[in-house]
């Protein structure tokens, strides 16, 4: 052992070999030996022989029923995609890249005929996830009244616009719709 436990490790930092532990929560093994993913304090579980790193402000992994903030980066007819930046509620950016789609049948629980009505590209939506697939391959729901559109960027200058009486309108003079979230421009 190369530490003890509650002593304050920095990343890449050897806590033990293999043998002694069993890596768990911010470890990783490299060489033989088990080391630090983040900077925080070691917890060793006796019971269980596991060796983890307890972190004052850990970066968030996505999981099933989050709600996350994205932008949008393809409209097509029946899904959309979406670059995840971060969890709702955490202050913190994610750990790893995720990119999801909302399919047409999640976006609303209104019939609709093309997502070019409901999306556009640059669109900042707030989205529930449904299930995951990988990093690459993440379901999409906006089909609740607080999901969907939080700040919608106007397809003649590119400037983001304001709710008006349920109409979006831009200081260029463009009107235009989407799927509106009740929590829009409050991001």
């Amino acid at each position: 052992m190369f530490h003890k436990e509650n002593d304050f490790v920095l990343p890449g930092e050897v806590l033990c070999t293999y043998e002694e532990y069993i890596p768990s929560e911010w470890t990783y093994i490299e060489d033989g030996f088990v080391k630090a993913s983040i900077n925080g304090r070691i917890v060793i579980d006796k019971d269980e022989k596991t060796i983890s790193i307890q972190a004052s402000n850990p970066p968030s992994f996505l999981k099933e029923g989050d709600y996350v903030i994205g932008h949008i980066t393809e409209v097509k007819q029946n899904k959309a995609l979406v670059t995840i930046k971060m969890i709702k509620g955490f202050n913190r950016e994610l750990v790893t890249g995720y990119k999801g789609f909302i399919h047409i049948s999640k976006a609303n629980t209104d019939f609709i005929s093309s997502l070019h009505e409901m999306f556009k590209i640059g669109d900042i939506v707030e989205a529930k996830v449904l299930n995951i697939y990988g990093a690459e391959y993440i379901d999409l729901s906006t089909s609740e009244e607080d999901t969907g559109v939080i700040k919608a960027m106007c397809t003649d200058c590119r400037k983001f616009m304001k709710l008006d009486n349920n109409q979006l309108v831009c200081e260029c003079g463009k009107i235009d719709s989407r799927n509106i979230s009740s929590n829009y421009g409050g991001f």
